[in-house]
This record gives structure tokens, sequence and C-alpha cells, in this order.
């Protein structure tokens, strides 16, 4: 069975409960933990269930890079990741952090979509196919309106790539229709249009680490369009990152 849960550190303070009771609500599982010899424990006893672990920035210890070593030690099929969260620190203080071993940032504030864009991340477990997977994806929150011949609906954009982007939507459109949309990038509106490649609905099949809603991948873009949306992709990377 694939490691699923989170382990919360500094579990008591506001912000953290906070996360913890977000991450609940979007349907990850989460063990929560006062302090570093509470996720060592945690570690102990169910290390095969724990994939990630997510520490604020600010987390008292002496020294970071050895505490996150040890919690590795005690998980040793090498799948344990570490993620940051709170304020974005300067560039300095993110240097440190990745070289404790941090591997992932959550930085704050941040929307329900790019909460589950990084932590899918960090647990490795988002497969959804959107064209070329070498194409950089990144996550949004845009409100639009998709177009499949006469008929419109909502959704939102979840995650965004040259070649593609998932939408959540409540009513997505079967694997192989042609939709149409228009992305509200900065410079202004972008009409693209493409292909539903798999829906997401309520079910068996359903994947619990997405939204309900749909993947398609774009078809016949300008290389504008496609430079457009590489560049913004980048951008939101970037600044979700190290």
């Amino acid at each position: 069975m694939a490691k699923s849960a989170i382990a919360i550190l500094d579990s008591g303070s506001p912000a953290m409960r906070r996360l913890g009771t977000r991450l609940r609500q979007l349907g990850y599982g989460v063990l929560p933990c006062k302090a570093p010899d509470q996720a060592e424990r945690l570690l102990r006893a169910r290390g095969p269930d724990v994939a990630s672990v997510i520490l604020p920035v600010d987390l008292p210890t002496f020294d970071l890079s050895t505490a996150l070593r040890f919690m590795r030690r005690l998980e040793p099929s090498g799948e344990l990741t570490f993620v940051a969260t709170g304020q974005r620190p300067d560039a300095e203080a993110r240097a440190l952090l990745r070289g404790a071993g941090i591997e992932f940032a959550l930085w704050e504030p941040a929307d329900d979509h790019t909460l589950r864009f990084q932590i899918n991340r960090a647990l490795a477990s988002s497969r959804i196919v959107l064209g070329d997977r070498s194409l950089l994806r990144a996550p949004a929150d845009w409100p639009i309106a998709i177009y499949a011949g006469t008929r419109r609906k909502p959704a939102r954009v979840y995650s965004l790539s040259a070649g593609g982007c998932y939408l959540a939507t409540w009513r997505p459109n079967i694997p192989g229709a042609r939709v149409v949309m228009d992305l509200p990038m900065a410079d202004g509106p972008v009409r693209v249009g493409g292909q539903v490649v798999m829906a997401n609905v309520p079910g068996d099949f359903m994947r619990q680490n997405l939204p309900v809603g749909m993947g398609m991948c774009f078809r016949n873009l300008p290389h504008e369009i496609e430079t457009a949306l590489s560049a913004w992709a980048d951008q939101r990377q970037e600044a979700l990152g190290f």
C-alpha cells in the first residue's frame, strides 16, 4: 500500500492546527506531533505509513539538519520528504532550509489548489497525464468558463502547463470531448482549446488527491501562447519554491 500519511510538527501552534484542519478537509491523513521527539516516536511506530513531514520555518531546534537526518534514518525506505511552511523567508534562510534537507515549501498564504498541489508533489502521488510530462506544471486558482459547442459551464483552473491543464468542476466532460476556454493571463485573456483526457468523479475510482474535475491536453496552440504558458509556470514554480 502506498505511503500517504502526513506528520505535522509543532501541531499545537494555531497556524499548524489550521493547516492540519485544511489538510483533513481535503482528504489527507494527518498525524499531529508537537515536537521533533514525538515525530521520532511516531516514525518508529508508523514509519511505513508516513510519506511526508511538514514543519514551520521557525521551528525551535538547535540543529535542524541533525533532527531531519535522524528522522530519515527512522524511515529507511528513503521516501520521507520534508515540507517547510509559513511566511516565505529571505534567500539566506531558504538556503539554510535547503541545506538542512527540506525539499518542498508551502508558503502562506496558500489557496486550496496550491496547498493540494504542493502536498501532492511531496507525496509524489499526482499522476495526471497532461500532454508531455516533461512540461513544467504549476498550481492556479482561476475562475473560468468552459465551452463545449454551445454549452457553457463554470470551472476553476487547478494546475496548468504549456501542454494542458486540470480543471476543478462538478460537471466534468467525458474523455475525448473537445472544449474551449479563456485563460486569464497577465496580458489579457488567452483562448485555448483541447481534448479531455480524463475525468475525476466521485466513485470507487476517484483520485482522492485531486478535486472533482477533468484533465485536458491543449491542441494546436500557437507558439506564442505555448511560450507564455511555459513562462508563467516557470515563474509560478519559482515563487513556490526555495
